[in-house]
């Protein structure tokens, strides 16, 4: 165990870690108008240069291995301040600068070329500093991490700060942070801590996007979904149901929020958009369920029970064929369930289901003489007698392929 004297020094340690990086927080926002922006980015990489040769000297010197992780885990939290500024640069050359954004945040270059020179002036630099710090925290995959954090930190670079563009960024890089992540299997604090500074990117984009620039339901769609597979893999990661099970929240709402724009596009109503949203819920929770053993059933529940949900309140407000065969569907499913395992509950909710969905079905074919109802049953019962045919020739197929072992000696 540490000693007090041992903690008190890991706290000092990150108190000088979180003064370094408040100070260079402040180049983001503070205005040095008589020092000029390229000045400023400067002192900001030449401050960000001492962190790697005070690290040799308490590593190497010192022989004080703890200072000099803290140090160069500092530098990669400084690395997104850098991609940060310079997308700023590269946005006043080769974007469009909106003036809603406040002088103090605005980083402006000369020229375009001077803006070129910047950017890779610095990838020259931060690169190689970069790639020792993987090489301090997490050396068996420094290459790997180095490659993933430095087209992360590019993607900051693209001088388009528009909703979509900012939606095309983030996901990429939250998807290879997530990848690594299992991939790397990290137990140590200082390889968890180089697995997400390759996600800083992201964050550093969508806050950028929200305190800016113009956001979208596809953006927010996007966050939420990143949201929920993170909490979804972590929950597995670390054997937490809560967590796994919790991961359902922010897939519904991100798939609300990105079939918003495909319902404006289909010109769909509110009873359509909302039987697309049951049939297009059961994706992200029929995926959660084929990877969580431990969650599964909780999974197929919800996404039953919704889509249950969609169907029979579209019947009550606006009967149409769609919603009476998705309620069909469901429950013949709910029944063939609950009689396979003896649950009740399931049977009947099943059978009051498909039957109020087959009479809705039958009065609309009735009412309406159009091809929209009876020929979608019509569909719908040869579809179900050649599923059933085919489900029974599988079973019986495995039936033959694996006989009974019954009283064959043990």
């Amino acid at each position: 165990m540490e000693t007090r004297l041992q903690q008190v020094f890991q706290i000092l340690r990150w108190c000088g870690a979180a003064m370094i990086m408040a100070a260079a927080g402040t180049f983001l926002v503070q205005s040095w108008d008589q020092v000029g922006d390229v000045n400023r980015y400067l002192a900001l990489l030449a401050t960000t240069l001492l962190l790697p040769a005070l690290a040799y000297v308490c590593g190497i010197r010192w022989r004080e291995g703890r200072s000099a992780r803290v140090l160069m885990m500092t530098l990669l939290a400084l690395v997104p301040i850098h991609a940060g500024v310079l997308g700023g640069f590269v946005l006043s050359q080769f974007g469009e600068v909106t003036s809603a954004i406040a002088p103090v945040a605005q980083w402006v270059a000369p020229s375009r070329t001077v803006a070129v020179l910047l950017v890779a002036g610095a990838g020259v630099a931060l690169v190689p500093l970069i790639w020792a710090s993987f090489r301090v925290l997490a050396r068996p995959h420094a290459r790997l991490l180095t490659a993933a954090s430095a087209s992360s930190h590019a993607l900051l670079l693209v001088p388009d700060r528009s909703p979509l563009a900012a939606t095309l960024t983030v996901v990429p890089i939250v998807g290879a942070a997530a990848w690594i992540a299992l991939r790397m299997k990290p137990r140590t604090l200082e390889a968890k801590l180089a697995v997400c500074s390759i996600a800083a990117p992201a964050a550093v984009i969508a806050a950028r996007q929200l305190l800016f620039y113009e956001v979208s339901n596809l953006f927010w769609g996007a966050i939420f979904a990143v949201s929920a597979l993170a909490l979804f893999v972590l929950g597995k990661q670390h054997e937490d149901v809560a967590a796994e099970r919790i991961a359902t929240i922010p897939a519904l709402v991100a798939l609300a929020l990105l079939l918003e724009p495909v319902g404006k596009w289909a010109g769909f109503d509110l009873s359509s958009y909302w039987l697309t949203y049951g049939l297009a819920s059961a994706v992200p929770l029929l995926a959660f369920a084929w990877q969580s053993a431990r969650s599964r059933v909780f999974f197929v529940r919800v996404a039953v029970v919704l889509n249950a949900t969609t169907a029979m309140l579209t019947l009550l407000v606006d009967p149409r064929p769609w919603a009476a065969l998705q309620a069909i569907a469901v429950g013949l499913g709910m029944l063939s369930y609950g009689w396979i395992s003896g649950r009740k509950g399931s049977l009947y909710s099943g059978i009051g289901l498909a039957a109020f969905g087959f009479v809705l079905e039958v009065v609309h074919a009735i009412d309406v003489f159009e091809p929209s109802g009876w020929l979608a049953l019509a569909a719908s019962g040869f579809g179900l007698v050649a599923l059933t045919a085919w489900a029974e020739h599988r079973s019986r197929a495995a039936k033959l392929s694996h006989p009974a072992t019954e009283g064959l000696p043990q």
